[in-house]
């Protein structure tokens, strides 16, 4: 016989497990660890799932925070093809466990003071250069885990970010809502903590710096099961 429920037929959080959502920026996780590495074809439901949170969680969700690449700010033209891939193979590893949020990247031509004078022409004051800015991303993830947390969405919220911008949400959900637990992963180099947010892990009741080895073992397979979709070959 399967075990039987406590009286009133009922099972408390934390016999199931704290309900957990993982909030992921997107950007912040790409530049912090994944740029220059060869990891990109990440499993992001089984890094968290299998390597990253305790056995005490129970992973409802992966939310995914991100925006899509334009071509003219990448130096590889197929940097937005491999995105959507990776994006699109996501979607079919987990279409119930990860949910991916997209906003925007506003390009800007503005007029930048140089820093220093260059010799070869002296008389150069400012130069006009390409600006790239992620738009809606630190909102739409702030929004989501404040209402998540006023809705009973989760017992716990996890944000995968070393971005202070995202400080806010933390503080006002520890403030209003201290019964509820926050957790940050840093996707940062190194292991010393001391490079970890200190205006986010104030609020965090725990966090923990995302282990390269972690990325190494959480990697999608070559090819997504019951689909088309394959790992491009210069990931």
């Amino acid at each position: 016989m399967g075990d039987r429920p406590p009286p009133g037929g009922f099972v408390t959080s934390v016999e199931c497990g704290l309900r957990t959502i993982v909030y992921v920026d997107g950007y912040n996780l790409y530049y912090g660890l994944l740029r220059k590495s060869k990891l990109k074809w990440l499993d992001l439901y089984s890094l968290f799932n299998e390597h990253v949170l305790d056995d005490r969680a129970n992973l409802l969700q992966v939310r995914y925070y991100t925006a899509p690449v334009l071509g003219r700010m990448s130096d590889d033209s197929r940097s937005t093809q491999r995105q959507r891939t990776y994006l699109q193979a996501l979607r079919k590893m987990y279409p119930e466990k990860l949910e991916i949020i997209e906003g925007k990247i506003l390009a800007t031509t503005p007029f930048q003071r140089l820093v220093q004078p260059i010799p070869e022409v002296p008389h150069l004051e400012k130069i006009q250069v390409f600006d790239f800015n992620e738009k809606k991303t630190d909102v739409n993830l702030a929004s989501d885990m404040l209402a998540g947390a006023w809705t009973d969405e989760f017992d716990q919220a996890v944000l995968c970010s070393n971005d202070s911008d995202l400080e806010g949400a933390f503080s006002t959900i520890k403030r209003h809502l201290p019964h509820i637990r926050l957790g940050l992963i840093a996707p940062i180099l190194g292991e010393d903590h001391r490079h970890i947010s200190k205006d986010l892990s104030k609020y965090a009741d725990w966090s923990k710096i995302l282990s390269p080895v972690h990325l190494k073992n959480s990697q999608l397979p070559e090819r997504i099961p019951s689909s088309r979709v394959c790992k491009p070959d210069t990931w």
